[in-house]
């Protein structure tokens, strides 16, 4: 079930009073994105993990040898009441499949699973490249228009058809529109976002339309 985007007092109250995640939680058996976030790791990076594959968690023996330890080096010997020992002791590690970065080897190797898959990019949030059980791969890029809560998805199209820099540039103009409050899928569909890509690879960038919204972009990038 999907978190609630504006939960009642009650519903809010009991997220508040929720603990962390702890290990004996069934999630970090079974669920790779809350094995990850267990271990620390972040939202963003967590969301690349497989969830559709368990995590794996296995242990290893490793020989805690204390008698180099730094903070023994400066002490006097006859102050030493017992002596350093090299103590073998287990480690249980995870073993978790993590997408990698969107780029131009991903993009090429992507191979299809028995389900349909999505490679984020770090920049701009939002865009990612689409997997396909039958193959088929396409970048996508989801926006939420300025003052609604519903999110928007517009395929850019297919890796053969549009080189990488040129979708994230597509991206990215699509999720300016976005935050502006206007919807930037007749735009796309009418193929004037690719004529202003086009335009600035002749005349040169042109200056930022929307200044402020490119800051606040830049800032969510940053935080991703």
């Amino acid at each position: 079930m999907k978190p609630r985007n504006n939960p009642t007092n009650e519903q809010r109250l009991r997220r508040e009073q929720r603990g962390p995640i702890d290990s004996k939680d069934p999630r970090v058996k079974n669920d790779a994105y809350w094995a990850l976030r267990h271990q620390g790791f972040s939202d963003a990076y967590a969301k690349r993990a497989f969830r559709d594959l368990a995590p794996g968690f296995y242990t290893t023996r490793i020989q805690a040898d204390t008698s180099d330890d730094d903070y023994l080096r400066d002490v006097d010997p006859d102050d030493i009441l017992v002596e350093p020992l090299s103590v073998p002791t287990e480690c249980v590690k995870l073993s978790v499949l993590v997408r990698p970065d969107l780029n131009e080897e991903v993009v090429t190797t992507a191979a299809p699973r028995d389900i349909e898959y999505t490679i984020w990019s770090d920049r701009p949030s939002g865009f990612g490249l689409r997997v396909r059980s039958s193959g088929v791969r396409s970048y996508i890029v989801m926006f939420r228009i300025k003052g609604r809560s519903s999110q928007g998805k517009i395929t850019l199209g297919k890796p053969e058809e549009i080189p990488l820099e040129t979708a994230r540039w597509l991206a990215r103009e699509v999720r300016i529109i976005a935050a502006c409050g206007c919807d930037p899928r007749p735009l796309h569909k009418n193929g004037e976002l690719l004529k202003q890509y086009r335009r600035e690879l002749r005349l040169g960038p042109v200056p930022p339309r929307y200044p402020g919204v490119q800051e606040m972009l830049d800032r969510e990038d940053e935080s991703y």
